[in-house]
Formats: structure tokens, sequence, C-alpha cells
């Protein structure tokens, strides 16, 4: 049967790299349209893409949510030792796709079919109740 507080810590992880994807996009984003590397042509496109990459990385509204998401990793394969692996996957993966969306949703991202979005939300917090329950019988 699964701890309470296992449930807890992949809910967890599913939060922590759900909730910093959205803004991890929306930080590479502005960071690449508000770029003012003035690097000479003759330098090559390898040269200036490594450095855009690294000026974009300098940029805290990208490396501060990208540290949060790497501190769910690390929560991640402290619970995958612990835990039923069949269940630690889907769980975490699921509710990072659903803390994701809902992130999306309050930062304001235009989603084409709201009602299809709020479909699959709903399906797949089901499909990890699921998942949950039927762990917790074997």
């Amino acid at each position: 049967m699964i701890s309470s507080t296992e449930a807890i810590s992949l809910l967890l992880v599913g939060a922590l790299w759900g909730c910093t994807n959205p803004f991890m996009r929306q930080g590479s984003i502005e960071s690449k349209n508000t770029s003012t590397l003035n690097i000479s042509q003759e330098e090559g496109e390898e040269s200036t893409s490594v450095l855009e990459s690294l000026f974009r990385l300098a940029k805290i509204k990208i490396w501060l949510p990208y540290l949060i998401n790497q501190l769910g990793s690390l929560l991640y394969y402290k619970q995958l030792a612990s835990s039923n692996l069949t269940l630690s996957v889907p769980v975490c993966n699921a509710t990072a796709m659903v803390f994701s969306c809902i992130t999306s949703f309050f930062l304001g991202e235009r989603v084409n079919q709201p009602g299809r979005a709020a479909l699959g939300v709903i399906l797949v917090l089901l499909g990890v109740q699921i998942c949950m329950y039927s762990s917790s019988e074997s």
C-alpha cells in the first residue's frame, strides 16, 4: 500500500516539474525576443548560437525555474529508490502534465480548445487515481 508521504512526494515531483515548464518556456521566449547581443557575422553561426544560449542561461527567468525543476528531479530519483517503479513513473509524469496545463492557463497562455484540455486533465487525474488505487490493493 502506498503511504501518504509517498503519494505527496510523487505529487510534489509532478508539481515541481509541471509548474516550472511554462515559466522556463516563457523565460526562453522573452530572452530570445529581447536578446541584445551584437555579435559580428564573421564569427560564424555556431559560435553565435552558443553565445546566445549562454546569454539566455544568465537570465533569472530561465535558470530559477530550471533549478526548481532539477530539485524535482532529485526528489524523483530519491522516490524511485524507495517506491514502486510502476506507480512512481506514471504518477509523476501525468501530474507534471496536469500542473503544466494549469500553470500555463494561469500565466495566460492561449489554449486552442479549453474544453478538450480540461477533459484531458480530468482523464489524466482519473488514471492517476486508478494507478494509486490498484497499487494499494496489491
